[in-house]
């Protein structure tokens, strides 16, 4: 009996330097099963500054990732999402996760898949993370929830938001000419927005059997560009301060007091 092609997924990791999260993030990461899938591991880092190249590639390769591409100034989170369109093309599937997340609960990839698959209603599956700003409510059951097999998903209304945190989605999504249709560069809101409105397609926030979280944000501090002056969301003494060091990332005007960056 012949043996079925492996979907051919492209894992990529969004970096900005922050070992201290990376080392908890690739250990928690060992809680995820990749059976039946061909993957290719990739790290992207967008943080320069204080970067020692050698050691991060050495620490990054030791974690079994395939390649790492370092950045020679903070391009933003924009480019990354150019590249990894960019990249994505030549898989079926992106799977695609921060620097500071931890697996709460163990799953398996492919299940994931099979769940786009089944439902043309999701542009991407989100794993459905713990409560992380105050204004959110705790994560648990609700009855509008969907199930699928041992998972329960929010389907309709969950989000407005393309998440970047720890999602997978269909290679074909990379096809689309988002930047030119709607005038403003990648981001999770204008991807968000651009399935939404052309597609009426959305994100689905994937939770346990329960309806608790699958996963956990960890990162207290952000660093680095993440929109470009004059795109959705900017503000001024704001956004423009992020590459020069070390921000609460639950409220960027505030200068983190542990700047790792000096």
């Amino acid at each position: 009996m012949e043996e079925k092609n492996k979907p051919k997924v492209l894992r990529v990791v969004i970096s900005t330097n922050r070992v201290e999260y990376l080392e908890q993030t690739f250990e928690s990461c060992k809680k995820i099963d990749y059976t039946g899938l061909d993957m290719y591991h990739l790290l992207i880092d967008d943080w320069p500054k204080d970067r020692n190249n050698k050691e991060f590639i050495r620490f990054v390769m030791d974690h079994g990732f395939d390649e790492v591409i370092l950045n020679r100034e903070n391009k933003g989170i924009a480019c990354q999402w150019e590249k990894i369109f960019e990249i994505g093309k030549d898989f079926d599937y992106i799977f695609m996760h921060e620097d500071d997340v931890l697996v709460k609960h163990p799953f398996i990839l492919e299940h994931l898949i099979i769940l786009l698959q089944r439902d043309s209603h999701l542009s991407q599956v989100q794993l459905k993370r713990a409560k992380w700003y105050d204004h959110e409510e705790e994560v648990g059951p609700k009855e509008s929830d969907w199930i699928f097999g041992d998972y329960r998903y929010e389907r309709n209304g969950a989000t407005p938001h393309f998440w970047g945190m720890m999602s997978i989605w269909p290679s074909s999504v990379c096809e689309e000419n988002i930047t030119q249709k709607t005038g403003y560069r990648l981001g999770e809101n204008t991807i968000g927005w651009y399935f939404k409105t052309s597609k009426g397609k959305e994100t689905g926030l994937i939770k346990t059997a329960e309806g608790g979280a699958m996963i956990q944000h960890i990162g207290e501090y952000t660093r680095g560009k993440r929109i470009m002056k004059g795109e959705p969301g900017w503000i001024d003494g704001v956004h423009d301060k992020l590459s020069d060091g070390d921000y609460y990332s639950k409220n960027f005007s505030m200068k983190y007091p542990r700047n790792l960056s000096e």
